[in-house]
């Protein structure tokens, strides 16, 4: 699977005051399809942590609302590009 595209999200966290972003890459840019698998993504997690990036997790089981940020394509590797 390629992953082409890269999402990114914003969650509210129960115990936290600002909302914190995630990002997911995916292989289609459809934001409803992505959001809806990111949600059952957060939702088999139960109480395992979400990284958010290399600074910080949260405990999946705490995140209350998901909201679908912004999509961007991701550049191609200069090896794939060169084919």
């Amino acid at each position: 699977m390629e992953y082409n595209y890269l999402h990114t999200f914003r969650l509210a966290v129960h115990g936290l005051s600002q909302p914190v972003e995630f990002r997911m890459a995916h292989e289609n840019d459809n934001a409803a399809q992505v959001t809806d698998a990111f949600a059952k993504y957060v939702a088999r997690q139960e109480d395992d942590f979400l990284p958010l990036g290399t600074t910080g997790a949260v405990r999946a089981s705490r995140v209350v609302h998901i909201s679908h940020v912004r999509v961007q394509k991701v550049p191609a590797k200069k090896e794939d590009a060169a084919e």
